[in-house]
């Protein structure tokens, strides 16, 4: 909506009707663009309208209006004659999150957990519940307790309600999470459904990490009989405890990778360490390609000693 108001500007009438004002307003402030959050300030109550100023001062890394700011959204947003409890649960979420860089973690934990059961009950599979989950989960991981994630994390059903947006990085984290396990299997299987839905939806920064975990993992054992990765995730099941069998995986899917990664790569070729690209590298040479060397030739940006070692080869 904000897009197109940047090419036709939007009524007050087409702003009256439509749902989400305060998502509006943020798209705004994110573009910087105060003139519109200044006329948006109409239309919003004033626990949204403190909320913005919140999001405003987080996006000038002012941590102490931010603060305040939020206090102000959460107490506006429990007054009985605006009660927001959607804005409540999103305020403590935010509150949650200030605390931990302020390092208070565990009432950071307390805040995370209030506002995801909150959303859950109030709109579960909102994009909303959806970035509290994560959230919760990754103040899970920060503390080292990895299975406590993946427990959170399981609330997020591939099959919905979620958006596929979380849904996608919700599968990046539990990868990250079975690889630091030593469950490789898993992890694989996981980085594959959040390559393709990452890929989807251009997260292109998750979709990369993604498809780099999936080679990483799927390198060892490419094997035209191995099962294409679309029926492993639908025939996915629990393994029995101490299964830990070697990945592998078919060249068509370690094509389809690669050939992705190569027309979409945005992660420069710079760096003395750069073992993103070495795996890439590898990968094109399991399938007899050079396109992405080619790029890497021509941007002659390449200062990573092993990276070179393989170009020469």
């Amino acid at each position: 909506m904000y897009e197109l108001h940047c090419v036709d500007p939007l009524s007050d009438v087409t702003i009256q009707d439509f749902d989400d004002k305060l998502g509006l307003a943020e798209a705004g402030v994110i573009a910087g663009d105060d003139e519109f959050c200044s006329n948006m300030n109409a239309f919003l109550s004033d626990a949204e309208s403190h909320f913005i100023n919140f999001r405003r001062a987080q996006l000038n890394n002012d941590f102490d209006d931010a603060q305040n700011f939020l206090k102000e959204s959460v107490e506006a947003s429990r007054q009985s004659t605006e009660r927001n409890h959607t804005l409540e649960a999103r305020s403590r979420m935010e509150w949650g999150l200030l605390r931990f860089t302020a390092g208070e973690e565990e009432e950071a934990g307390v805040d995370l957990r209030w506002a995801m059961e909150r959303l859950k009950a109030l709109e579960e599979g909102s994009i909303a519940h959806g970035v509290a989950t994560l959230n919760l989960a990754e103040w899970h991981t920060s503390r080292n307790e990895g299975i406590m994630a993946l427990a959170i994390l399981s609330d997020i059903n591939r099959e919905g309600p979620h958006k596929e947006p979380i849904i996608a990085t919700s599968r990046l984290q539990i990868s990250c999470i079975l690889f630091e396990l030593g469950d490789y299997v898993s992890s694989q299987r996981h980085a594959w459904v959040a390559f393709k839905a990452c890929s989807n939806n251009e997260m292109m920064e998750s979709a990369h990490q993604s498809a780099l975990i999936w080679m990483d993992l799927s390198l060892t054992n490419i094997d035209e009989s191995a099962p294409r990765m679309s029926e492993v995730v639908s025939e996915a099941k629990p393994r029995e405890l101490g299964s830990n069998s070697p990945c592998h995986a078919h060249p068509e899917d370690l094509k389809e990778v690669v050939e992705w990664c190569t027309n979409n790569w945005t992660l420069g070729f710079e760096g003395e360490s750069r073992p993103d690209i070495a795996v890439l590298l590898e990968a094109e040479r399991e399938l007899e390609l050079d396109e992405f060397s080619a790029k890497i030739i021509e941007s002659g940006e390449v200062n990573d000693p092993a990276v070179l070692v393989m170009l020469n080869q």
